[in-house]
């Protein structure tokens, strides 16, 4: 648990500084990544570190109201991460499947907050409304290592389930996997020549391969999400419900290590399969900090404006120097992206 809050934490960490540095990393679909590595971050703040605590004293060793924080956090994380995941899967799907101008017109960056705002108000006032209306009360779980929230009324605990099973598992798992099976549809016919015709030119041809590739990165996310959530909900079900009989205790915390894997796991996938933030990931560990980086920006004319915060020297030499470094840097990293800037 240690080993994965300290992973958690450092990765989730340079995804945030790498989107803080490189402009060209701000983008409406990095928006959605931005959410999950902040939900991430919270986890491993906020849950993680009482969860090793637990298990290392064997027991609940902090404050009611310690727990009364964590049964928020673990919850909020625990809602929030499948849902962010599902609008992500949406926006890849209109993205690839539907036209430029519908895209722009449901997923702009303003839209894209105020969407992402919504679902996290939401889902965090879910959370705490009931606790703080009484319905609710925290109870420390031995087998998760954590403090949780049970209804005080039967007929509570039913609509609960419905909303959270329903709302916050089936609903996004259903719009997740319908939105990258008709992407990967998508994809197969892009690999097969079957949308050559619709590319007017070289940058509309760059444009749809670099979205593939995205798309591909994001599928990857979702796919080992998949891999870890999926057996956790359906513990914390057969738990909840007692079906089965008791749970034993190591299947619980399994479910518990799942769900911190998945939290691990993301920043290096984004690293693996996404060129700008394992560039950015390796200027950061390089130790190249206290300088925020603005790539190479187009002019109106097709050009590249290099940008930097690096001081010149006065000399004509060296300023001749200095832009052509920074020149070829950019040829670089638009080689990479395939000229794309979104």
């Amino acid at each position: 648990m240690i080993i994965l809050n300290v992973f958690s934490l450092l990765g989730n960490i340079l995804v945030c500084i790498s989107v803080y540095r490189n402009t060209r990393l701000r983008t409406t679909t990095n928006l959605y990544i931005i959410a999950l590595a902040v939900s991430d971050l919270v986890a491993a703040i906020f849950v993680m570190p009482l969860a090793s605590g637990v298990l290392i004293s064997s027991r609940w060793p902090f404050s009611d109201t310690v727990c009364q924080m964590h049964a928020i956090f673990s919850l909020f994380v625990v809602y929030v991460s499948p849902v962010t995941m599902g609008l992500t899967a949406i926006n890849r799907y209109v993205r690839i499947c539907k036209s430029d101008q519908q895209y722009r017109l449901f997923f702009s960056k303003r839209k894209s907050r105020i969407l992402l705002g919504c679902a996290w108000m939401f889902v965090l006032l879910y959370i705490v409304v009931p606790r703080f209306a009484g319905l609710q009360e925290d109870y420390f779980v031995p087998g998760y290592a954590a403090c949780l929230q049970k209804q005080l009324s039967s007929f509570g605990k039913m609509l609960h389930y419905f909303v959270v099973v329903g709302l916050f598992f089936i609903l996004p798992l259903a719009v997740t996997l319908f939105s990258y099976s008709k992407v990967l549809k998508k994809i197969r016919e892009h690999k097969m020549g079957a949308v050559q015709g619709l590319s007017t030119g070289a940058r509309n041809a760059a444009v749809s391969a670099n979205e593939i590739r995205v798309s591909r990165s994001l599928f990857v996310v979702v796919f080992a999400f998949m891999l870890c959530w999926l057996p956790a909900w359906v513990i914390t079900i057969l738990a909840r419900f007692r079906i089965g009989g008791n749970m034993p205790r190591s299947i619980q915390l399994m479910c518990v290590f799942c769900l911190n894997l998945s939290n691990t796991i993301n920043p290096f996938i984004y690293a693996g399969m996404n060129p700008l933030f394992r560039k950015e990931f390796r200027r950061i560990l390089g130790c190249s900090f206290g300088e925020r980086i603005d790539e190479c920006q187009p002019t109106a004319s097709g050009k590249l404006n290099t940008i930097t915060s690096k001081a010149r020297s006065d000399t004509t030499a060296s300023h001749a120097n200095a832009l052509g470094v920074e020149s070829f840097e950019c040829r670089q990293i638009n080689e990479e992206q395939d000229k794309v800037i979104e």
